[in-house]
């Protein structure tokens, strides 16, 4: 084929034959031009771009799915025929539209600039009539691989992973015979082989190129950038713009296509769906066994193996799923279903005749269940070869031992003894049956740092995962192993905090307020949502109204409303403390500010401060930390740390309390308060029967009831240094790569460590690895000033 490459030729192929082809002519310099066949009918007939999309969206109010659809299929329609169909005249309809807005690109030099080139068409199972018809008026030359090889033989396996392990062994007797890992390739092939393909081919330590679904989405960065979207892309990409570059840069990339887009709505939903598609390659060997599809440019000294002859996979099949079905496609001259099926299927067995040195295999099972060899291998007269493992010549000693473990589970469970158990038993001489260690091997500290880029952020969510367990953090928050999940809980908490944050000084409509921030979201809501989300608009009001009155009861009328604090904690490398707190009220009096923080919860917490020293519940200490770490507030004395519950949480009968009275009460303010009475009566004025703090109350003698949570200036600083303390030892320990599985119990009976924790599945904790906590009630930790309690 490559003897047709001359000077001014262009080359009509998929990406992946490009760059076969650009291999093999690196040392010329003809003047050749790539298309792939998509890209050549964009410029020879017209194309879109982005404005068209958003065009379709913004008008009738399309998913960005559905505008691309009708926008792929304008090609097939001619604007000037009325057809039967009222499909091809709705796509009639929109070409007119776009062409009269100015959103159909036309290339009118185009034919001009390719009337002196010769066309190469490469490797394309089937071509449309209409393709067709253009590439014989331009003189194309259509080439597709016609060999004269017989498919003589397939090799039958009982399961997936014996077909793979048989091709394993293929492949190391090639390597071993001097053939260059890089002339091997694996073909056939789907996604459902990947696992398998990834765990056995690591086990023969043979390097292999998997295509991974690791997209931009799934990224941590990712989710940082999308979090903070509703308060606009400029805030978002600062939010990122310290995170790792090749990521921060795919980000950028993507929002620059979108960037004259005034829609915010239209601009986030098609920025997430580009998020959503472009992959993360971080793939950087030299030499590999490649994953190719059957269109590929296979040469003469290539070695290929062809997985997965089943029915389903060979011949592929092509349904009547496009928007122009089988009943219409008469009217356009576009080919049947049952046509373009004929033509792939003789492409694909000529491609496999064309291909020199080729291992066809298909197995009977998977992990799906039964499978069926292709009909092929009868209608081609194939000899079917059920080879078995010859487990007496091994190229992997560690399936050998991972089989032997197999059999010694056949022979535990079932007494069942064979005779690939006693060769195992004969020539395996390690004992490594029941002898999983599950504890975690210390990675090199430089190796850490250099996987970190130098740079540690931390919060209180990634320090409370590290004192729940070093190896959660391990896992969640260096490995990034917790995959971004946006579940409409979350959004309803962040419904919450956006008009509270709003209605704090103004008179709002929350209905209004709702409806704003969906749209800023750019989140498509189901039927069944939107009946939830009416439904919290009486509870928002609610709570609006009792905040409003709340503020009768208390003099600190000033407020910061999600606030955004930093620490600067660096050492060798650049470290940062990080925290968002949602509301922190405060007075100026006379040479200090006093201060209250609150925290808005949709949800339970346990605020028992009883075990900070432990790093358990550390949330609202962390904030105290943080405020009085900041440069906020002059002399800041700190007269209450709380959470409040903004949802309505499970109310019990009273029959000597109405239901909006009970609901009023569970919006009090729950956590601990400032022992000092001037400053307490400045926030709360009712605090000796207390309308604004729960359970606060002074008895008749003028001392506070035993439920009231209060604590001296003192103590509060002690809590405060407790957790700078807290703090500090996770950033060595985190810096000194400590990550062993360590999940906390308080006494012997309350697991913290492993509550909510997506990755119980892995670790295969034991009893020996929880670390008891012992109980505490006194806060006896805030009694011995600079002592503090230490962990075992």
């Amino acid at each position: 084929m490559f003897n047709l490459l001359k000077d001014k030729t262009i080359i009509i192929c998929e990406n992946n034959n490009k760059i076969s082809i650009l291999k093999e002519i690196t040392n010329s310099f003809l003047d050749i031009k790539f298309y792939t066949k998509k890209e050549f009918f964009e410029e020879y007939l017209f194309k879109y771009d982005e404005k068209a999309i958003c065009y379709l969206i913004d008008k009738y109010n399309y998913k960005i799915e559905i505008a691309k659809m009708y926008l792929d299929n304008l090609k097939y329609i001619d604007e000037n025929i009325i057809y039967k169909s009222s499909k091809l005249n709705y796509l009639v309809k929109l070409k007119k539209e776009l062409d009269d807005n100015n959103l159909i690109i036309y290339n009118k030099e185009f034919n001009k600039e390719i009337d002196d080139y010769k066309i190469l068409v490469i490797n394309y199972p089937y071509l449309e009539k209409h393709e067709l018809n253009i590439f014989n008026k331009l003189n194309a030359e259509i080439i597709n691989n016609k060999g004269g090889n017989k498919l003589d033989k397939v090799y039958v396996f009982n399961t997936e992973e014996e077909e793979i392990n048989f091709v394993c062994k293929k492949i190391c007797k090639l390597i071993l015979n001097g053939i260059s890992i890089n002339k091997i390739k694996i073909m056939g092939i789907n996604d459902n082989y990947y696992n398998n393909l990834y765990r056995l081919f690591k086990l023969y330590k043979l390097p292999i190129k998997i295509p991974t679904n690791n997209t931009l989405i799934s990224n941590n960065i990712t989710k940082i950038f999308i979090d903070n979207l509703i308060k606009g892309l400029d805030y978002s990409i600062d939010s990122i713009k310290n995170e790792n570059e090749y990521i921060v840069n795919n980000i950028i990339n993507i929002c620059n296509k979108y960037v004259y887009i005034t829609n915010n709505n239209i601009k986030n939903d098609l920025i997430i769906n580009d998020l959503k598609s472009t992959n993360i390659d971080n793939f950087n060997l030299k030499n590999y066994i490649d994953i190719i599809s059957i269109n590929s440019i296979v040469n003469d000294d290539e070695y290929i193996f062809y997985l997965n002859f089943n029915n389903g996979s060979f011949p592929n099949i092509i349904n009547d799923e496009k928007y122009i079905t089988d009943n219409i496609k008469d009217e356009v001259n576009l080919k049947k279903t049952s046509e373009i099926n004929k033509e792939i299927k003789e492409y694909e067995i000529n491609k496999l005749k064309s291909i020199k040195n080729l291992i066809i295999s298909c197995k009977l099972s998977d992990s799906n269940g039964e499978c069926y060899p292709s009909s092929l291998i009868k209608e081609l007269n194939m000899k079917e070869i059920y080879e078995e493992n010859d487990i007496l010549n091994s190229n992997s000693y560690n399936y050998d031992l991972i089989n032997l473990c197999r059999c010694e589970d056949n022979y535990n469970k079932y007494g069942v003894v064979t005779e690939e158990y006693l060769i195992y038993k004969n020539n395996i001489k390690e004992k490594l049956y029941n002898s999983f260690d599950n504890k975690y091997t210390k990675i090199k500290k430089n190796d850490l740092l250099e996987y970190l880029n130098n740079k540690l952020i931390l919060s209180y969510s990634s320090l409370s995962n590290y004192y729940k367990c070093s190896f959660r953090y391990y896992l969640s928050n260096i490995l990034k192993l917790d995959k971004y999940e946006d579940t409409f809980e979350a959004f309803i908490g962040s419904i919450f905090h956006d008009v509270l944050e709003h209605s704090i000084n103004n008179n709002v409509n929350v209905q209004d307020e709702i409806k704003r921030y969906i749209e800023k979201s750019g989140k498509t809501l189901s039927i069944k949502e939107r009946f939830f989300i009416n439904k919290i608009i009486d509870d928002i009001n609610f709570v609006i109204n009792i905040l409003n009155k709340q503020k009768n009861y208390t003099s600190f009328n000033n407020c910061l409303f999600e606030q955004n604090i930093e620490i600067d904690k660096s050492k060798d490398i650049l470290i940062k403390f990080v925290g968002y707190i949602d509301k922190i009220l405060y007075k100026k009096d006379d040479n200090k500010t006093l201060i209250s923080i609150i925290d808005y919860k949709t949800g339970n917490v346990d605020i028992n401060i009883n075990y900070v020293p432990f790093g358990i519940n550390i949330q609202l200490p962390i904030y105290l930390y943080l405020v009085s770490k900041s440069n906020l507030f002059i002399n800041p004395e700190f007269v209450g740390f709380y959470v409040q519950y903004i949802l309505e949480k499970d109310i019990v009968k009273d029959n000597e309390k109405s239901y909006y009275e009970q609901y009023e009460n569970n919006l009090k303010l729950v956590g601990y308060s400032n022992f000092n009475i001037h400053s307490l009566v400045e926030f709360d004025n009712t605090f000796e029967n207390s309308e604004l703090i729960k359970s606060m109350k002074v008895k008749n003698d003028g001392n506070f009831s035993v439920y009231s949570k209060v604590l001296d200036n003192k103590k509060i600083d002690i809590l405060i240094n407790t957790t700078e303390k807290i703090i500090d030892d996770a950033i060595n320990n985190i810096l000194d790569a400590n990550f062993d599985i360590n999940p906390k119990k308080i006494g012997y009976d309350k697991v913290v460590g492993c509550a909510y924790c997506k990755f119980k599945d892995i670790c295969f904790k034991t009893e020996k690895d929880y670390v008891i906590i012992p109980e505490s009630k006194d806060l006896n930790y805030l009694k011995v000033g600079e002592k503090y309690a230490k962990m075992d």
